[in-house]
């Protein structure tokens, strides 16, 4: 009896997800609370004490004609069901060849939404620009985890 109830525990714990082999290589890890942030290549994760990340997930425009607005999909993971107003805004030493649309609308305390962020250039020569996110009246993350960094160019 014990030999089998050993045999079915084994068995459990090779079918569930995050195991390991020897090698330390995981399988199919299923994080609690991950997102998938689709075809978003900017990901806004915001937790659960209402601190804000930024992070690149995937390949950025380097270049558009000047101009025009170059529209790029966010997706937000909001671990706290935040239901605040989200803003961004160019910092450090914003570029004077650059703007940035972005409507600072409440969240909808959702798990997973997509927003748009609209960068328009002037300038042919390569723009370096800072972009923060924040919550409205919270505190900037003082480690800067809030925010990304894109260099850009106008055609």
């Amino acid at each position: 009896m014990r030999c089998i109830i050993l045999a079915l525990v084994a068995a459990l714990a090779l079918a569930l997800p995050g195991y390991s082999d020897d090698d330390g290589r995981a399988h199919g890890i299923a994080v609690a609370g991950a997102a998938s942030t689709g075809d978003a290549p900017i990901k806004i994760t915001i937790n659960p004490e209402g601190r804000v990340s930024a992070t690149i997930e995937g390949a950025l425009p380097s270049s558009a004609p000047r101009g025009v607005p170059i529209v790029i999909s966010i997706g937000i993971v909001n671990q706290g069901f935040v239901t605040a107003r989200l803003e961004a805004q160019l910092v450090g030493n914003p570029p004077a060849e650059a703007t940035l649309d972005f409507h600072p609308e409440a969240l909808k305390g959702v798990p997973h939404e997509t927003r748009t962020l609209r960068i328009t250039l002037t300038s042919r020569a390569p723009t370096d620009m800072t972009i923060a996110f924040r919550l409205h009246d919270e505190v900037p993350d003082l480690g800067g985890r809030d925010r990304i960094h894109l260099l850009m160019r106008g055609l």
